[in-house]
């Protein structure tokens, strides 16, 4: 009796305790596997691209070429100057975007009337192509830096909007009828009882917006302008230095990354933590 006992196989939740992890399930976690995991796509993507270079015949440059024109230009003050200004043209698009997506959302969240106006004309921003929002603008304000500016605010304000919009409309209408039981102020209503619920929202319309101003404003750049990182990959791409070319769209995006990283990122977490 007691060798039947023993030769009985383990449960399944003991095998499974007693079974090394293999495969991906190993792979380290927390912040050192996050940086691992961005090692290993970063070499990856280097040797695929040195294996595209080796096929193009010259016309793709290598890694290494890469490599060196990058830090040439982290070594020249022109690019932090150029860098300087597309920065500036990416908050100053983000935060218009941003808070008038922000109010249109509100107001078309809490009145069907507004919601049912506001719907078809956000649908056909969402469908018009982001070059000809500046190409209309161009037509109508001539080239400058504010005419890109306000096309590309207006075509990242219905991303923001519909965002907003939908988190209003999905509120706990039972804390509203709360409020007004207690009757609370709007200030206090907007603060204690909408506020918490429509953060999280306004946090992903906050990147949507980012994500979206900083690709259009180096697409801008490259069209009307003649300062600014897309205007420099522009004048790379004219006079065939496409090593210069790829410098600077990696550097701008590892720039842009880091701004995410430590602005942005910190909003996804809790007022409390």
């Amino acid at each position: 009796m007691s060798a039947a006992v023993t030769d009985r196989p383990a449960p399944p939740a003991q095998r499974t305790a007693q079974r090394p992890e293999a495969g991906w399930r190993a792979w380290p976690r927390g912040r050192a596997g996050n940086v691992l995991a961005g090692v290993t796509a970063a070499v990856l993507g280097a040797v695929v691209w040195q294996l595209i270079s080796l096929t193009s015949d010259g016309w793709v440059p290598g890694v290494g070429d890469v490599a060196t024109s990058a830090a040439e230009l982290l070594g020249d003050g022109g690019f932090y100057a150029d860098a300087a200004v597309s920065l500036r043209r990416v908050l100053t698009v983000l935060v218009a975007a941003t808070v008038l997506g922000l109010v249109l959302g509100l107001l078309a969240g809490f009145s069907r009337k507004v919601d049912s106006f506001m719907r078809p004309i956000l649908v056909t921003g969402l469908a018009i192509p982001d070059p000809v929002y500046i190409i209309l603008v161009i037509l109508i304000l001539g080239i400058s830096e504010v005419s890109g500016i306000v096309a590309l605010t207006l075509a990242i304000v219905p991303l923001v909007a519909n965002v907003v919009i939908s988190s209003v409309q999905a509120r706990d209408r039972g804390l509203d009828e709360m409020a007004t039981t207690y009757r609370l102020s709007r200030v206090d209503y907007l603060h204690h009882v909408l506020a918490g619920q429509i953060r999280p929202a306004v946090v992903a319309a906050l990147r949507t917006s980012f994500a979206f101003s900083w690709k259009l404003v180096v697409l801008m750049e490259t069209m009307t302008q003649s300062d600014g990182v897309g205007a420099r990959i522009y004048e790379s791409f004219r006079f065939l230095r496409p090593a210069d070319m790829v410098a600077y769209a990696l550097l701008f995006i590892v720039l842009m990354r880091v701004l995410e990283t430590v602005a942005l990122r910190r909003l996804d977490r809790s007022p409390g933590s």
